[in-house]
């Protein structure tokens, strides 16, 4: 029962103020208010979709129920899908339920602002059944995904191996951030072809499990490939030299990989290079892209290093970089591919 002397707010009229102030108040509103704001009104989803809203990036986070979220609280938080599918009913305050997100409740969305999904978060640990569907949705309506990352404590490779093998539509962008246990097999990553594959591994000891192949890099087509620690030997990384110079991965600009210390031989074994003074300094930027997931690289320096070149003429240049006073600390493997404009 309300006090007599307490004032009860009246529902606002927003459908009754001019359109050219509706309009700006709508462009105005986050993504999850003009949600919100659309299941008060059939008219207001028709004004909704009549309004450019600029750049109304849709991103979707698909994990277990149990899991947290990847994002920290104060930031943006994502749309969410769990096991938990429930049909597009609103609650009762008439919200979005954000933690309980169901295809069709991503239908209407995509509707709503007239765009594709741009960045899908996906915990390592998400069911196939969820993830199945969820790709078979995004299949049959987007041909290109902006950013992906899959991350989590990596148990078992059902739910990567189940990504690489449903999804159909390109990826720009790609980034693991895994913990992987020792019984981690190779990913199964079929076709690969992204501008950009990131890796961070958390937590590696002693061993490194081997979750990646060097068929994966040579049989691959990146612009960048940024990989974490990685089971890569000096002898693995001679044969992707070497894929490289015969032709492999022909759009490859910057190619990085952490690995355990090898014989330096090993590595230069039959490739014909110049090896360059440190004082020879070359800088490689990379090309401004609309990643949604920040880049590791946007602009470095190579010092020296050793000169390769390719049968059509385009050079590039590796080194490997290491501490001396911590003999037991990774190395660091990087291969530039310059444009060829660049003097060599």
């Amino acid at each position: 029962m309300n006090h007599p002397n307490m004032e009860v707010s009246q529902p606002f009229p927003i459908l009754k103020i001019p359109f050219v102030a509706l309009w700006n108040v709508i462009r105005s509103m986050g993504m999850k208010e003009t949600i919100d704001l659309s299941f008060t009104s059939k008219k207001l989803v028709a004004i909704i979709k009549s309004i450019p809203i600029a750049d109304p990036e849709i991103t979707l986070e698909v994990r277990p129920a149990q899991q947290p979220p990847f994002l920290p609280v104060e930031t943006l938080q994502p749309l969410t899908m769990t096991e938990k599918f429930q049909k597009r009913i609103k609650s009762v305050d008439g919200k979005l339920d954000r933690k309980n997100m169901s295809i069709e409740y991503l239908e209407y969305i995509c509707a709503l602002f007239r765009n594709e999904i741009s960045t899908l978060l996906i915990n390592v640990n998400t069911s196939s059944p969820v993830l199945t569907s969820l790709l078979e949705w995004m299949n049959d309506r987007q041909p290109v995904l902006t950013s992906c990352l899959i991350y989590g404590d990596c148990i078992s490779n059902e739910t990567i191996d189940t990504f690489f093998e449903k999804r159909e539509f390109s990826i720009r962008q790609l980034c693991f951030k895994l913990k992987p246990s020792l019984e981690t097999k190779p990913f199964n990553f079929k076709i690969f072809e992204l501008e950009e594959f990131v890796v961070q591994i958390m937590d590696i000891t002693n061993s490194t499990p081997n979750w990646i192949t060097v068929e994966t890099v040579l049989t691959s087509n990146c612009i960048v490939m940024c990989i974490g620690v990685s089971p890569f030997t000096g002898t693995d990384l001679n044969r992707i030299i070497k894929g490289w110079i015969n032709g492999n991965n022909p759009r490859m600009e910057y190619f990085r990989v952490v690995v355990k210390r090898f014989n330096l031989q090993t590595l230069l074994n039959g490739i014909e290079f110049e090896k360059r003074e440190t004082t020879v300094k070359r800088i490689y930027i990379a090309e401004n892209k609309s990643y949604k997931i920040q880049r590791p690289i946007k602009k470095r320096t190579i010092s020296g290093g050793y000169d390769i070149r390719r049968s059509d003429g385009t050079v590039a240049t590796f080194q490997v970089l290491h501490s001396p006073q911590n003999p037991s600390a990774l190395w660091e493997f990087v291969m530039v591919v310059w444009k060829k404009t660049v003097d060599s």
